[in-house]
């Protein structure tokens, strides 16, 4: 009985030893991997399913529209709706100084907002400073990514400065950009 036991435990020892001794899965490394739980095996994907006429309908109904051409703008905390307003009231009343510190104001609280960023061109343009406005609306565009609209109404800013500088051919080099849009 004795042997018997010892012959159990030994059996038992190796197993165990033998499943140390098993090389952990990739991505992983040593013991510290296996016991966090941080990081799961890869799984293989499944292959191509052969779907009847029904499952093939039903899949079609599953699958999400296509994206719209022109991205969403990004929604405007209160505080820069507010300034937008008061910038807009500025302007209307003749002060552009006024607009144009309202709408920095709101920049800095909300500086990927490619709309500000077009506003304070046009207010530049308004103020005769068309180098500024050309860089602003530029900036704009960037920050416009997808969303058609903005993109091509500051090609026609652009425009409008260029040829406040002189720069007719600059000019219509931008109005073709803005029909792209």
């Amino acid at each position: 009985m004795m042997k018997t036991r010892g012959v159990g435990l030994v059996l038992l020892i190796l197993v165990q030893m033998s499943c140390a001794m098993v090389a952990p899965p990739p991505g992983r490394s040593g013991r510290a991997a296996a016991t966090t739980g941080a990081e799961q095996p890869e799984r293989a994907t499944p292959g191509p399913l052969i779907m009847g006429p029904e499952e093939s309908e039903e899949a079609a109904q599953a699958l999400p529209p296509e994206l719209p051409r022109a991205q969403p703008e990004p929604a405007s905390p209160p505080a820069v709706l507010a300034l937008m307003h008061e910038a807009e009231n500025d302007r209307s009343a003749g002060q552009l100084d006024a607009a144009a510190a309202t709408l920095e104001r709101a920049i800095r609280i909300q500086p990927s907002n490619p709309r500000l960023w077009q506003q304070l061109a046009a207010l530049r343009l308004e103020q005769h400073q068309p180098g500024l406005a050309e860089d602003l609306a530029k900036k704009s565009n960037l920050l416009a990514a997808g969303n058609f609209s903005v993109i091509e109404e500051n090609w026609l800013l652009i425009a409008k400065a260029r040829r406040l500088r002189g720069d007719e051919s600059g000019a219509v080099a931008a109005e073709t950009k803005a029909r792209r849009f």
